[in-house]
């Protein structure tokens, strides 16, 4: 595990800059405390911070084929290493490592781009092949180890993180006006923009081949698969495969030369994996669970500690409150670089905090909702269609009335009988609604968090004008369904949450908050075949009940208050701590007259808007975080000199 980063003339004038790449990889040191390793040509360089985890001795890096010809920066594991080192001993290749990233370049020897189709693990590398003057970048199949690129002056830019890029003081420090609606209607970005002006993520399961003369080309390589269903679809053989895939697959997220342990919240997806584990791991496991020290519904300290003292872990909590979840919120703002709305991505990261004093590996639980159709979106996807198609010809004349309705959805939310209305106006709104538009808003909760009517108060000319050009969220969205689409409506929502939620939001932040503790986060239910397997499980057993198949696997090893416990969300206590004890602090961030925001949002609107919500006219908790994130986002990374002045940050 480590963090990468590099760049290429792409002009092949020798503008490499040793110093530049450097510089990079300083600002990434937190994702590799272990040492540093640098390959420089004149035309490209290549840099990385080192977590040792496996081969903690021999893997330093860059890794190198036999004869020097290629070298590769590597950040992430390849689970099944020992098994293709094996295969590749037996086509002649002759290891220099016990490692498992130098499989990658002997792959790549053999099977040229078509190497990720032996991959099983996490990663995200630059290998320069020196023979065919070729640069190839590549993300995982799933996402869960990200990389930036920048690409200007015919140079182009690339790292783990994007601090990291803007080590070059030439890169400009811009907010994408083009993709701030996208943020403020989801929390998060979909696609490969970012809000950063020229920044763009590399896609999951896709490759960027650097031929020389020649423009950077995607070569894409996975994308969740649409399912295949041959052979038995009987239950009891569902369950089984379920059974032995993921123990296969937690079998190999074990493999490690240095201590692991498991994120534990209390519900099925991580006592699943602990389950598991305990079958394979010798000794007592170790695990990590987050709490609050105020009363939450889904707050997981006693079930994460029933489920501990069953299996005997040695058992650890972080118990946080406000304030401390508030200095979490600003690392996490510096941590993630991208702005994200995601609560949990707070408590998460100061859980990780706790969790690397102790090992540097941990397994989490992430997953089993994606797979086995554990959100609301699973079933109310296919509703959504049905309505469509029995009702939407009778309720699209609707659609004016009801969107001006959405105005008063905040003051109705603080009001315990009608507060339910915004939950259940906008599924009547989408069923009239055209299909990608009404999807969009459904998994946006359009109307139930931001909405039509904050758009059409709150943007400024400039803003409006940059998503009325752009549409960047309905053209990402739609593409995004595009290629999430399926025959049964339950195969595209298990699609579309792996395209959108998953890749945008979940996956990471995962992997942003626990390596800016040096620790990293491995998730057994993405392996590649098990992901396979979940696409091929028949809707009508997958969505029996709330994860049926992943309940009826484990159900041998799991006592049956896990089992049978319902699905809670994992959060944290913030509507209450917004209106209470973080209120001043938020009030003195969004109000203050130069805010990073004001630029953006009418200053009289959104006045109204905070007062409204600080003084219990309005429910507008959600919005209140994408501004609050939004803001320490752009004194961050926009306009970092204010924002180090006030919370003492790390300079970039």
């Amino acid at each position: 595990m480590c963090g990468i980063c590099g760049l290429i003339d792409l002009t092949r004038s020798g503008r490499a800059d040793p110093a530049l790449c450097r510089l990079m990889a300083d600002r990434i040191r937190h994702r590799g405390p272990d040492g540093d390793g640098f390959y420089d040509a004149p035309n490209v360089s290549l840099g990385m911070r080192r977590l040792s985890i496996i081969d903690v001795r021999g893997s330093d890096q860059p890794l190198y084929n036999e004869d020097r010809t290629i070298a590769m920066v590597f950040n992430g594991e390849i689970y099944n290493y020992r098994e293709l080192r094996e295969l590749l001993k037996r086509r002649n290749h002759i290891p220099n490592t016990e490692g498992d990233g130098e499989t990658i370049i002997h792959l790549y020897e053999e099977f040229g781009l078509s190497l990720f189709n032996h991959l099983r693990g996490m990663y995200a590398f630059a290998l320069w092949d020196t023979k065919n003057d070729r640069l190839v970048l590549a993300v995982d199949h799933i996402g869960m180890k990200p990389l930036y690129l920048h690409q200007r002056d015919g140079k182009l830019h690339f790292a783990s993180e994007v601090k990291a890029l803007y080590a070059d003081p030439h890169i400009p420090r811009e907010i994408n006006l083009d993709t701030l609606d996208t943020y403020m209607s989801f929390g998060y970005m979909i696609g490969a923009e970012t809000l950063f002006a020229g920044v763009t993520r590399l896609p999951p399961g896709h490759a960027l081949v650097v031929d020389a003369n020649a423009e950077p080309r995607l070569h894409p390589f996975w994308q969740f698969p649409a399912p295949v269903r041959t052979g038995s679809s009987a239950e009891g053989v569902v369950v089984t495969e379920a059974r032995d895939l993921l123990s296969d697959a937690v079998r190999l997220h074990l493999r490690s030369d240095v201590p692991l342990g498991l994120f534990l919240s209390g519900g099925i997806d991580s006592a699943a994996v602990l389950a598991l584990m305990s079958r394979e791991a010798g000794g007592r496991i170790k695990s990590y669970t987050v709490g609050y020290d105020t009363a939450t519904p889904d707050n997981e300290l006693l079930h994460a500690r029933r489920i501990a003292e069953h299996f005997k872990t040695e058992h650890h909590e972080r118990v946080i409150g406000a304030a401390e979840w508030w200095d979490g919120l600003l690392k996490a703002v510096y941590h993630h670089d991208e702005p994200i709305a995601n609560s949990s991505a707070i408590s998460l990261l100061l859980l990780a905090e706790d969790t690397a004093r102790e090992v540097k590996v941990v397994l989490t639980g992430l997953g089993g909702d994606e797979l086995f159709g554990g959100y609301a979106t699973h079933q109310m996807l296919p509703q959504l269609l049905a309505n469509q198609a029995h009702w939407g010809k009778l309720l699209a004349p609707l659609d004016g009335p009801l969107g001006a309705v959405e105005s008063a959805y905040p003051a109705m939310k603080r009001f315990r009988v009608i507060g339910a209305l915004p939950t259940y106006l906008p599924r009547i709104r989408q069923a009239g609604m055209p299909r990608d538009e009404a999807i969009r808003r459904m998994v946006s909760f359009d109307g139930m968090a931001f909405s039509d009517a904050l758009r059409d108060r709150l943007y400024t000319r400039d803003v409006r004008a940059a998503w009325q050009r752009a549409r960047h969220k309905e053209q990402t969205f739609g593409a995004i369904i595009q290629r999430s689409w399926r025959e049964n409506a339950h195969d595209a929502a298990q699609a579309l949450m792996i395209n959108t939620w998953l890749t945008g939001n979940a996956l990471l932040h995962t992997d942003k908050v626990t390596m800016a503790s040096s620790l990293e986060a491995r998730v057994p239910f993405f392996d590649p075949v098990l992901l396979k397997f979940a696409a091929n499980v028949p809707p009508d057993i997958r969505m029996k009940s709330n994860k049926y198949v992943l309940r009826q696997a484990l159900r041998p090893l799991l006592p049956e208050f896990a089992l049978e416990r319902p699905k809670q969300p994992f959060g944290t206590p913030i509507l209450n701590w917004f209106d209470n004890e973080l209120s001043a602090n938020i009030r003195s961030v969004l109000m203050d007259p130069n805010a990073y925001i004001q630029q953006f949002f009418d200053r009289v609107e959104l006045e109204r808007l905070l007062k409204d919500h600080f003084w219990g006219r309005t429910s507008q908790v959600e919005v209140v975080f994408r501004l609050l994130t939004l803001e320490l986002w752009g004194q961050r990374f926009i306009k970092p000199v204010s924002f180090e002045r006030a919370v003492g940050a790390p300079a970039i």
